[in-house]
């Protein structure tokens, strides 16, 4: 009976692992990892999830994160990405992430700001646009 446990415990945590893992798979999500600083410095506004697959608030917040980057996904001045804190450390260490879901906006490399405010999908799109004008107005002027 004990040498049957562990095969079993061993088996329902691979299950948890892989489930989780699926809750923030997306294809409109950008996937970031080791490359973070290369691939935000392309000129694109950027609004990036920090999270962590064990965090409960960014499970909660992954089927919204989804629907944001399909509101974006045929545009090409807003990345709607995400990057795993738990197996990418230093770019969320360089970000200052203290905590999950971290929310921030970067353009050219640089971070521009954190999002503090709701995280419903109507709250979420007005940030990001507004974000992306201001950054535009800047550039023009």
């Amino acid at each position: 009976m004990a040498r049957l446990v562990l095969p079993v415990l061993a088996l329902l945590a691979a299950l948890a692992r892989a489930t989780s893992a699926k809750v923030f798979e997306s294809d409109h999500v950008l996937k970031l990892g080791r490359d973070f600083k290369e691939r935000v410095s392309d000129g694109k506004v950027y609004f990036i999830k920090f999270y962590a697959p064990w965090c409960g608030h960014c499970k909660t917040l992954a089927p919204t994160w989804k629907q944001l980057a399909e509101s974006f996904a045929e545009g090409d001045s807003i990345a709607i990405a995400h990057i795993d804190c738990t197996s990418q450390k230093k770019p969320c260490e360089d970000a200052d992430v203290r905590g999950y879901p971290t929310l921030k906006v970067f353009q050219n490399g640089a971070e521009v700001s954190t999002y503090k405010g709701s995280r419903d999908l109507a709250s979420l799109k007005a940030f990001i646009e507004e974000e992306t004008y201001k950054l535009q107005s800047e550039t023009t002027e």
